[in-house]
């Protein structure tokens, strides 16, 4: 149930005052304050009551410290101090000390723009004071009112639903306002919306607190939004669990606070329950990979439906290499937005994350690493589509993808140059190619690297020498030896060509 945090006991006035009959009071001056809420009413005859005022406040006084004589300047240096503090209106009590409101007086309110009340002789001040104390008791009840209906409402949220989205989504019902939940890498979690409001400032404000890595909190103005906005860290100091904006309509008064504190607390405990369950969840994952791998496809497939999951009938490997003394938080944080929303399940180790993509997901996965500030920076290899019994060779397209290009990006195999060799590429194909090529291992002269220097300049002599730094009869004798061990003509296009076939697939 939605509940209004906005008040429908008006907060005392002068018009207020004004409309009340038993009251009887009369507006001398307009001015400036006829409908500022005042906080409090004060009656004093000093002729300096500022020190005991605060803001907002309307002062009631019978005169009793003005000057017989009507002294312009006693009356302005007075009127400038009241305009000082601050203060809503002046009453002035008629016929306790003289008939009138002393000209001077008025002349001086008016110049100031101070709102000028008469308060008959009959009406006693503490007529006054009682009514605005009615009504900031009034709305103090209802305020106290919605504070513990709004509790309520996030508090059954979180007992009924139980998911993050539903108490968020009440949470900014309750506020009439916004709710957005970051990652610890600063990604967007959640993101609902009970007014319209760009949250866009309240984020970015979130991912720098988060960036600094200790409990923090901010106000922020947002555009066009005229009630307020904070945000603050969820999780203790050294273990944050990302950070939630709030933007509400009104003020962040301790009736709101009061709301906000019971439904981040409600929040950071589904996030601690949600991060034990992921973890869970990339256990599974990480055994779920190891099998397939291992070509244990039955085993794989009874694990995965003992926890409602299944292995997809058509799939892609990712590797994704991990930057060197990688953190354990960073190895998280990467395999949590891997692995979120069912994109994929991972196993990590030191140096590489291997995760099993369903190949109806490959879209949806190549965004979220490109919408990833962590992802978005490392190199992503990706098979092409396999089926599950294929794994293990998926594994080895995805590596040899990075190896073809090793920058940041995800790396589909079979979208390199190379073209159709990559097509007929295979493990067993490597293997192959390794022992073949294995003979050249141990000869002088590094003849695996001048047989692809030489190739890469298309079999000229000159050029390749000159970029070996050798004589182009050294080379030739070395290309003819490598012929040789190979039992290839390297004198034809053939032999040049299984060469070069060999080079590609021993990734040598």
């Amino acid at each position: 149930m939605k509940t209004s945090s906005a008040p429908t006991v008006q907060p005392p006035t002068v018009r207020g005052l004004l409309a009340e009959p038993p009251l009887r009071l009369r507006v001398r001056l307009d001015g400036d304050g006829r409908d500022t809420a005042i906080d409090w009413v004060h009656s004093s005859d000093l002729v300096d009551p500022t020190p005991f005022l605060t803001g907002d406040t309307m002062l009631l006084t019978t005169g009793t410290q003005f000057p017989a004589d009507d002294d312009a300047a006693f009356y302005g240096s007075y009127a400038d101090r009241l305009l000082d503090a601050g203060i809503v209106a002046l009453g002035f009590g008629l016929e306790v000390i003289r008939e009138g409101t002393p000209p001077s007086l008025v002349d001086a309110c008016d110049a100031r723009g101070i709102t000028l009340v008469e308060v008959p002789y009959e009406v006693p001040f503490i007529a006054l004071i009682r009514w605005v104390a009615d009504r900031i008791a009034a709305r103090d009840r209802e305020r106290d009112a919605w504070t513990l209906a709004a509790q309520r409402a996030v508090s059954l949220s979180a007992l009924t639903a139980g998911t993050l989205e539903a108490v968020v989504q009440t949470l900014a019902d309750q506020v009439s306002g916004a709710v957005v939940i970051l990652s610890p890498s600063g990604e967007t979690v959640v993101e609902v919306h009970s007014a319209a409001v760009d949250l866009g400032a309240l984020a970015d404000e979130g991912r720098r607190i988060l960036r600094r890595g200790t409990r923090a909190s901010a106000d922020v103005t947002l555009p066009e939004w005229l009630g307020f906005a904070t945000v603050q860290t969820l999780g203790p100091r050294g273990a944050l669990r990302g950070a939630i904006g709030i933007a509400g309509a009104g003020r962040h008064d301790v009736a709101t606070q009061a709301v906000v504190t019971g439904a981040v607390a409600i929040v950071e405990v589904l996030l601690r329950y949600g991060d034990a369950e992921r973890r869970l969840e990339r256990r599974l994952g990480g055994v779920l990979v190891r099998l397939l791998l291992d070509g244990h496809l039955a085993g794989a497939g009874a694990a995965a439906a003992e926890f409602g999951s299944k292995i997809p009938d058509a799939l892609r490997i990712a590797v994704v290499p991990l930057p060197a003394g990688v953190a354990d938080a960073e190895r998280d944080r990467l395999l949590d937005e891997l692995t979120r929303e069912g994109l994929a399940f991972a196993d990590s180790s030191a140096e590489r994350v291997v995760a099993v993509v369903p190949a109806a997901a490959t879209d949806a996965f190549s965004r979220a690493v490109a919408g990833s500030t962590t992802l978005a920076a490392l190199p992503v290899g990706l098979s092409a589509v396999l089926a599950p019994a294929e794994a293990s060779t998926g594994l080895a397209q995805a590596v040899r993808a990075l190896d073809q290009d090793p920058d940041a990006g995800v790396h589909v195999f079979g979208d390199s140059a190379a073209g159709l060799l990559d097509d007929l590429w295979s493990p067993a194909a490597e293997n192959l190619a390794r022992r073949r090529l294995g003979v050249l291992v141990g000869e002088p002269g590094e003849l695996v690297d001048c047989a692809r220097l030489w190739l890469d300049h298309n079999g000229h002599w000159e050029s390749a020498a000159r970029e070996a730094g050798l004589h182009r009869h050294t080379l030739k004798a070395r290309i003819a030896r490598i012929g040789t061990l190979l039992e290839l003509d390297l004198d034809s296009f053939a032999g040049r060509a299984e060469l070069w076939a060999l080079l590609q697939a021993s990734r040598a």
